[in-house]
C-alpha cells in the first residue's frame, strides 16, 4: 500500500500528469491540488494522491514491461462484482499504464492496529479473515479467470531468496542439493492443496478500513488459483508484523470455523491445512527475503529490508517444524543468521 514519502526521479511523471488532465477534461472535474507523490510497493508501480471538485483520487502509473494493469483491471472488476471493496476505476489506458482511481484512504490495518486495544485488534482481525472467506467463496460461485500458481512460479519465486538475499546481498553461497530439495518440498506442498481464488499479498499493508471498517482491497493484480492457507498465512504470519501465538491460533480456528462454513476446498481436514499454512509461510518468507534484497540492490530501496530480522524470525520459528525444511533450517540458523547479523553491524 503506498504512502507518503520522498521518492526519486520519475521518467514517467510528465507523460502520466499530462494524461490525467485529459482525463479530468473529459471527467468534467476540476484539481483541486497538487498530485502527491507516495511511495510504493514492492512492484514498479507509481502512486499520487490527489483531490478533484468531485473527491479524493489515486493516480496510478504502472510501466506496462513489468506491470500487469490488464490484470488490475479484471480482477478488480471482479471483486467489485461480488461486492468485495477494491477501488472503483474513473479512467484507464491499460497500454499506457495511466489508471485513475477512488482512493480507498491512508490507514492500513497496520496502521489501524498499531496502538489499537486488544479487543479493537481481534475485532479487525475477525473482520478481515471473514472478508477472506467471502472472496475465496465468491471464487466457487464465479470463478474469475486466473493463472495457475503453479510448479514454475513457486519455483521462481523460492529462488529469489537465494539469488538476491542469500548470494546477492550476504555474498553466501547456498548448498545447492539442500536448497533444490527444499524448493521442490514447497511446491509439492502448495500443489496438492485444492485450488481457490488467491490474492497472494493478503497482508496488513494491502488491506485498508474504510467507513464502517468495511475493508479495502488492493494490489491484487498477482492473484491466481492456489491454496487457501496461502492467504491465511500471510495475514497471520505478516511481514510486518508479529503476533503472539495466542492470537494467530485464535485468528486461525475462527477462519477455519467460517471457512469450513462456507465449504472452501481444503479447509476440512485441519492436520492438512496447518502443514499447507506452515509450508506456505516458509516458501512466502523465503520469497519475501529475495525481494527485500532485489530492491535494496537493484533499486536501492532499503525501506523493505528493515522488515527481514521480522521474516528471519518466522522462519526460525517454522523451518524446524517440518522433516523436509529441517536440515535447511539447520544450515539457516548456523550460517545465514550470522551472516546477516555481520552484514547488519557493518
Amino acid at each position: 500500500m503506498p504512502h507518503a514519502a520522498p521518492l526519486p526521479e520519475d521518467p514517467r511523471a510528465g507523460a502520466v500528469e499530462a494524461w490525467l488532465h485529459r482525463v479530468l477534461a473529459t471527467l468534467d472535474e476540476t484539481l483541486a491540488d497538487t498530485p502527491v507523490p507516495l511511495a510504493g510497493d514492492a512492484g514498479r508501480r507509481r502512486y499520487r494522491r490527489l483531490h478533484t471538485d468531485r473527491g479524493p483520487r489515486l493516480l496510478v502509473d504502472a510501466p506496462p514491461e513489468t506491470e500487469n494493469s490488464l490484470a488490475w483491471l479484471a480482477v478488480g472488476a471482479w471483486l467489485r462484482r461480488h461486492g468485495l471493496g477494491a477501488p472503483a476505476v474513473l479512467a484507464a489506458d491499460p497500454a499506457a499504464g495511466h489508471l485513475l482511481v477512488e482512493d480507498l484512504g491512508e490507514t492500513t490495518l497496520a496502521r489501524a492496529v498499531a496502538d489499537a486495544p486488544p479487543a479493537r485488534v481481534d475485532a479487525l482481525y475477525r473482520r478481515v479473515l471473514d472478508t477472506l472467506v467471502d472472496l475465496q467463496r465468491a471464487g466457487l460461485e464465479d470463478p474469475p479467470a486466473l493463472p495457475a500458481y503453479d510448479r514454475e512460479r513457486l519455483r521462481e519465486e523460492t529462488h529469489r531468496f537465494r539469488r538476491w538475499f542469500a548470494e546477492g546481498l550476504l555474498d553466501l553461497p547456498v548448498p545447492g542439493p539442500l536448497f533444490d530439495a527444499l524448493v521442490e518440498d514447497l511446491a509439492e506442498a502448495s500443489l496438492a492443496a485444492p485450488r481457490v481464488v488467491t490474492h497472494l499479498d493478503w497482508h496488513s499493508r494491502n488491506l485498508l478500513l474504510g467507513e464502517d471498517d468495511r475493508i479495502g482491497i488492493v494490489d491484487f493484480q498477482d492473484a491466481r488459483s492456489g491454496p487457501a492457507a496461502y492467504d491465511v498465512v500471510s495475514l497471520l504470519r505478516d511481514c510486518y508484523l508479529r503476533w503472539s501465538e495466542g492470537d494467530e491460533a485464535r485468528w486461525l480456528a475462527h477462519y477455519l470455523a467460517r471457512a469450513r462454513a462456507a465449504g472452501i476446498p481444503g479447509t476440512a481436514d485441519e492436520a492438512a491445512f496447518r502443514r499447507c499454512y506452515g509450508l506456505c509461510g516458509i516458501q512466502r518468507h523465503l520469497k519475501a527475503l529475495g525481494i527485500f534484497a532485489r530492491l535494496q540492490l537493484q533499486e536501492g530501496r532499503s525501506t523493505h529490508l528493515r522488515d527481514a530480522p521480522r521474516v528471519l524470525d518466522h522462519l526460525s520459528a517454522a523451518l524446524p517444524a517440518f522433516p523436509e525444511t529441517r536440515a535447511f533450517g539447520a544450515w539457516f540458523e548456523a550460517t545465514l543468521r550470522p551472516a546477516f547479523a555481520r552484514r547488519t553491524a557493518a
